[in-house]
């Protein structure tokens, strides 16, 4: 799972630069598609940064409540920075409550994997 883990952080990363530059660069002068595409970008670092520090923590962890929270940090992700990003080049969100949808599912996440540090991994 570590394996698994590490790569979708480092496919995420990869996927944050190009979106990035694509921000930079075809995003115009709208300084709320601008701010928009930003706040995509940080978030979307932000929690590749975190499934990326998930795996190398991996074996501290309890794997049952650490696979839901990674998962559920990685689909909220997709789900509010794919919207958002959406969002600010299209003008108006694909999905209204996906957004939001997706920040609840990050925060049930990281929670999760809060859990999942503090039950440690179970002895054999």
């Amino acid at each position: 799972m570590t394996r698994s883990v590490a790569a979708f952080a480092a496919v995420s990363f990869a996927l944050a630069v190009i979106l990035g530059a694509i921000g930079a660069h075809a995003i115009g002068d709208d300084p709320a598609a601008r701010e928009l595409w930003r706040t995509a970008s940080s978030w979307h670092m932000a929690n590749s940064l975190g499934l990326l520090a998930l795996a190398a923590l991996w074996p501290q962890m309890n794997p049952r409540p650490a696979v839901a929270g990674t998962l559920s940090i990685a689909l909220g992700t997709m789900a509010f920075c794919g919207s958002v990003y959406v969002q600010a080049g299209a003008g108006s969100a694909p999905v209204p409550m996906l957004a939001p949808a997706g920040g609840t599912l990050q925060i049930l996440g990281w929670l999760l994997v809060s859990i999942a540090f503090l039950r440690g991994r179970p002895t054999a």
